[in-house]
């Protein structure tokens, strides 16, 4: 024998269903749209702008002054939130950002799990070593030499998976017009 759903059960059920939906489809629109980096321990950017009250004390404890606020001319859901650029100023990640987190915005979770800004890229054309000039600068600046940043046949590979795109190796780059970027990952 089947059960039926009441009235208030069916409606229920498509309610949950429909914000479900909606949820998903906001989520991954705002993910999206972001075209800047978030602090390191930031979740997705949803998480992260519902649970930042704007305080600044991220930006004031970070030793690298790598932390900057969006303006309030930015809008509403950007104004007085921590934004960074590795490929201006890079990032340590010492964490000093989230310890003074006291909203959860930025998480020692979502830090510890494996922190990622973004992902270093060579720019061919920019890098001496592809110009044939003896250069590994980049691999030096790299904090994780051998695994980020390796070199092999004279020029600078990056391993996608182990680049926390901390903007150490464009710092480091010697050449005129930089020979690396960090670009902002690709959100799933």
């Amino acid at each position: 024998m089947s059960e039926r759903l009441s009235r208030r059960a069916f409606l229920a059920l498509n309610w949950e269903s429909a914000v479900g939906f909606l949820g998903n489809a906001i989520i991954t629109q705002v993910e999206n749209e972001r075209d800047f980096f978030r602090p390191p321990g930031a979740g997705t950017e949803l998480e992260f702008i519902s649970s930042c009250t704007r305080c600044g004390l991220c930006k004031d404890a970070c030793p690298e002054q790598t932390i900057s606020l969006f303006s309030v001319a930015s809008g509403a859901k950007l104004a007085m939130t921590p934004y960074l650029d590795p490929n201006v100023t890079p990032c340590t990640f010492c964490g000093k950002c989230v310890d003074v987190c006291a909203d959860g915005a930025l998480s020692e979770e979502n830090f510890s799990f494996g922190s990622k800004l973004g992902t270093a890229s060579v720019i061919e054309e920019n890098c001496l070593a592809y110009k044939e000039v003896m250069c590994d600068s980049c691999y030096h600046a790299c904090p994780k030499k051998g695994i980020a940043i390796q070199i092999k046949a004279g020029k600078a590979v990056i391993a996608v998976e182990e680049c926390n795109g901390c903007g150490l190796c464009v710092q480091g780059c010697i050449a005129e017009y930089k020979g690396m970027i960090v670009n902002l990952f690709e959100a799933d």
